[in-house]
């Protein structure tokens, strides 16, 4: 057995949102109001379809939310409660309606003047968002790709990925390596990226716990190993195997690690 690819790509965070994104995502969407509030009414266009889309849903994921054994002081059961929310759901339309109207209503003569400003209002939480849970995995054209596409690309031997590698990525045997078919590299390449995408902001969230960051790694490995072409005579990839995909922490700093180990 022997490593033939290993290199760990430093997930660089905090990030700070290139005003650039953060622009474009609040001019987009305000470009895209009028569009939004046509979608909006189309998806929910009546009574019939609000308890469909949004009240029913609400109310299946809120039963069993009460502990069985709770009686209110009204002398209401847990299911009693978990029916008057349901009910309450369902009359809920109108109201429903009503916000959505005023959100996108035209105001001083600014067509869905509320709905903008409240874009505006949000644009430093957005921000936020991005620069700790998104850009350090996604990275940008511009500003430097980020560990998520630099490792996908890294599976699928893509010529350009060496010249991505930034300050605090390693390359510590090997180089870029195909494990999949030729024909299932953009599939590989496309969900393996938004895969660790998902796996990274999780990560975060948690605050780099050891089981959320085992269990992210373990869908990751599941991942690859599915597209895996057995020919090549890999060892399977597993979370802490010979090969993986893994987010770990090497002195507080979490690195994605990448090793392809052939048998």
């Amino acid at each position: 057995m022997a490593i033939v690819s290993h290199v760990k790509l430093m997930v660089t965070m905090p990030i700070e949102a290139a005003t650039r994104i953060i622009e474009k995502w609040a001019r987009t969407l305000k470009t895209e109001s009028p569009e939004i509030y046509e979608k909006i009414l189309a998806r929910i266009p009546d009574e019939q379809r609000f308890v469909e889309r949004l009240a029913q849903p609400a109310n299946d994921a809120y039963k069993g939310f009460v502990n069985p054994t709770f009686t209110s002081k009204g002398g209401q059961g847990s299911v009693d409660i978990e029916t008057a929310q349901g009910a309450n759901l369902k009359r809920s339309y109108e109201k429903f309606l009503a916000k959505v109207r005023y959100i996108f209503e035209t105001v001083e003569g600014v067509a869905a003047k509320r709905f903008k400003d409240l874009v505006d209002m949000m644009k430093p939480m957005f921000a936020r968002g991005v620069s700790e849970r998104t850009l350090p995995f996604t990275g940008t054209k511009i500003e430097g790709r980020g560990c998520a596409p630099i490792g996908a690309n890294w599976l699928v031997k893509d010529s350009r990925v060496l010249d991505w590698l930034r300050a605090g990525d390693e390359v510590l045997e090997g180089g870029p390596y195909l494990v999949t078919f030729a024909d299932q590299v953009p599939t590989l390449k496309a969900a393996l990226t938004g895969r660790l995408i998902q796996a990274g902001a999780a990560i975060v969230k948690s605050s780099n716990n050891p089981l959320v960051m085992a269990a992210q790694n373990d869908r990751i490995n599941h991942l690859v190993q599915s597209f895996v072409d057995p020919g090549l005579g890999l060892m399977p990839f597993a979370t802490g195997a010979l090969s993986h995909v893994d987010y770990i922490l090497d002195h507080d700093q979490l690195f994605l690690e990448i090793q392809v180990n052939a048998v």
